[in-house]
């Protein structure tokens, strides 16, 4: 979680419960990445597998409150 919130806006910290490598995702993907309570993406996605950590700020940045 280190490496992305070093990487990430500060203002977009609040969106994020955790991030981690994973294994044995599909398409490839590194990474989870669990949104915050209230933060989704897309459709009520409340976490995403991401292929790397600027993926996963792209779509931390694309976040939506509910």
């Amino acid at each position: 979680m280190e490496k992305l919130l070093r990487r990430l806006p500060k203002k977009y910290h609040n969106r994020i419960q955790n991030f981690e490598p994973e294994t044995g995702l599909i398409d490839k993907c590194k990474y989870i990445v669990t949104f915050a309570d209230g933060w989704y993406w897309g459709h009520d996605y409340k976490t995403l597998p991401c292929k790397s950590v600027t993926e996963a700020i792209q779509f931390i940045r694309q976040a939506a409150k509910r």
